[in-house]
């Protein structure tokens, strides 16, 4: 795996730097990673990483334990039925 700080396409150090982010140009709302399961939804934005030299844009996840369900997270929808969550789904 590749040093954090380069660029996934050309290996240079060239970040851009700053607070960086996607929005959609209707809305401007956060583009945003979405996890549906059980009944259960998790929103984590979606970042970007681009590069001054070539250009490209990486998406990342800032904090990825944000979309583990866990016991204590309630359904979207009351009424929602289906099979219990169980150790492996952590």
């Amino acid at each position: 795996m590749s040093e954090p700080k380069t660029c996934h396409r050309c290996g240079q150090t060239s970040l851009i730097k700053g607070d960086l982010g996607l929005r959609t140009s209707r809305d401007l709302e956060l583009i945003m990673v979405v996890r549906k399961d059980h009944g259960i939804e998790k929103k984590v934005p979606l970042q970007p990483k681009v590069c001054g030299k070539c250009g490209f844009v990486d998406l990342f996840v800032e904090n990825p334990e944000g979309l583990k369900i866990c016991s204590s997270d309630k359904p979207i929808n009351p009424d929602f039925k289906n099979r219990p969550i169980l150790e492996y789904d952590f």
